[in-house]
């Protein structure tokens, strides 16, 4: 009877712990470059003697805005990165920001984009213990294309106890929209799935996959993936109406950005990904993102995307 008692109390208690936030995030922070040449990368236009002028002064502004941004989004404990230079910047932002208080570490891929321009990973230690992480390229260059950026892989666990991957993207751009740009997306997107059949061979895993996938809800990429992957962004362009998203062009919202995840944590997301309209995120007279340039022009504010965030609910770690 003592044992059947012990029983139904612990099941009583499993049932009433608080279920543990994870709050997750992406952004494309709008050509983030520090002010110095990398050697053999053209990133010429954004030093401080080039047309657009870029200036150290112009640069810790940026940071500044990114780390004020990332504490109104109360620090989610993963956040993707894209248009990143390199290590300099990240190391900048997390150590000589304001962010330095919040212990971020990082991550970043070193791809063979032309620009030099690369996806990273912030995330709080505390809450996600990363235990691996590795650039996966896009065999662009084996087929003849232009070298696109790497994906990033990283694999970590959570205070629940749950391993979660989470694979961070920049797909290539759908500029000219011809056959090699077209080729060029979906050789990235096979690398992801790819990807996420070598995971789930090892077990059905909790896989996250966000990031700028340069493409629309009902893009012909979100049916190569939907057999593994689900979106938590709506993909009915009749609910969305143009009204909602995180990039503005031709006067139209729309989504680029995207946060997919795998059929097992369908039911830990709360509702669905949402992008973060604070207001210093945009141009007051407009109400669209204020981003750094138009052109060559300097326009100050941080990014031409908005970031997209979503949370997931896991059950609490035993005590």
């Amino acid at each position: 009877m003592r044992y059947l008692s012990f029983a139904i109390a612990l099941l009583i208690l499993c049932q009433t712990m608080p279920a543990q936030r994870l709050r997750v995030a992406t952004w494309n922070i709008e050509n983030m470059f520090d002010t110095c040449h990398d050697e053999g990368k053209n990133d010429f236009e954004f030093l401080p003697s080039a047309p657009r002028r870029w200036t150290s002064g112009r640069y810790w502004h940026k940071l500044k805005g990114i780390s004020q941004t990332l504490a109104a989004m109360e620090l989610p404990a993963i956040v993707a990165l894209q248009e990143v230079e390199n290590d300099t910047v990240l190391r900048d932002l997390t150590r000589r920001t304001a962010l330095w208080s919040a212990h971020y570490s990082y991550v970043i891929t070193d791809s063979q984009d032309e620009r030099g321009i690369d996806v990273g990973l912030l995330y709080l230690p505390e809450q996600f213990r990363l235990y691996c992480s590795r650039g996966v390229r896009v065999p662009s260059m084996e087929h003849g294309l232009h070298p696109t950026r790497d994906l990033l892989y990283a694999a970590g666990v959570l205070p629940a106890g749950d391993t979660l991957h989470v694979i961070a993207v920049h797909l290539p751009s759908r500029r000219n929209n011809n056959a090699a740009s077209r080729q060029n997306r979906e050789l990235a997107v096979n690398t992801i799935l790819e990807l996420v059949d070598s995971i789930n061979s090892i077990s059905k895993a909790k896989i996250i996959v966000l990031g700028d996938f340069n493409a629309e809800p009902g893009d012909a990429i979100f049916s190569m993936t939907s057999s593994c992957l689900i979106s938590i962004v709506e993909q009915d362009r009749n609910k969305l109406r143009g009204q909602m998203g995180t990039y503005y062009f031709r006067r139209i919202w729309g989504y680029l950005d995207h946060i997919l995840v795998s059929p097992g944590m369908k039911d830990m997301v709360q509702g669905r990904a949402c992008e973060c309209r604070f207001p210093f995120l945009l141009r007051t007279n407009r109400q669209i993102p204020h981003r750094t340039y138009g052109g060559e022009h300097y326009m100050g504010g941080l990014s031409d995307h908005l970031p997209l965030l979503a949370d997931f609910l896991f059950p609490a770690p035993p005590k």
